[in-house]
């Protein structure tokens, strides 16, 4: 594709290709920028054209507040199983605010993962328990929460 070095088609290229990618899904400011900094990369004032498409998103409020998104990004990590560690991880990448940790959900999704995994009487070894511990570590699950799968659930 050849790039125009009309400033004008520019930033109107900008706020299209900003409202492409909030149609798709919600996105983040700092995801925003990013895919916009590549995008227009070899543009001239590329800062000021991305500043004025983002400002474009948010007039026509199609950026909401980071603290909303992140709770609705959360909300989709917990349907997936994922642990708090994780999502915050996620979120973080995606430059949106932690959200808190609610223990008994995390209990009830860590024990929802090993019983999708093991039969109800399955007899634990040690080296299962093991595994099931690093199985929950590497799904982003604190070590309470770990603990308390393994040795009081288990």
């Amino acid at each position: 594709m050849s790039r125009t070095k009309d400033p004008l088609k520019t930033r109107q290229a900008a706020k299209r290709k900003v409202m492409d990618l909030v149609a798709m899904r919600d996105h983040s400011e700092k995801e925003l920028r990013k895919k916009l900094r590549e995008k227009f990369s070899d543009e001239d004032s590329l800062d000021e054209i991305i500043d004025e498409a983002i400002d474009y998103a948010k007039d026509n409020k199609w950026i909401g507040d980071p603290t909303d998104l992140a709770y609705r990004m959360a909300d989709m990590l917990h349907r997936r199983r994922k642990g708090i560690h994780y999502i915050n991880n996620y979120l973080r990448e995606k430059g949106l605010p932690a959200v808190e940790s609610d223990r008994d959900l995390e209990l009830e999704k860590a024990l929802a993962i090993v019983k999708n995994k093991y039969e109800e009487d399955f007899e634990y070894s040690r080296e299962e328990k093991a595994r099931v511990a690093r199985m929950l570590a590497s799904r982003g699950f604190d070590s309470e929460t770990v603990r308390k799968v393994i040795y009081e659930k288990l």
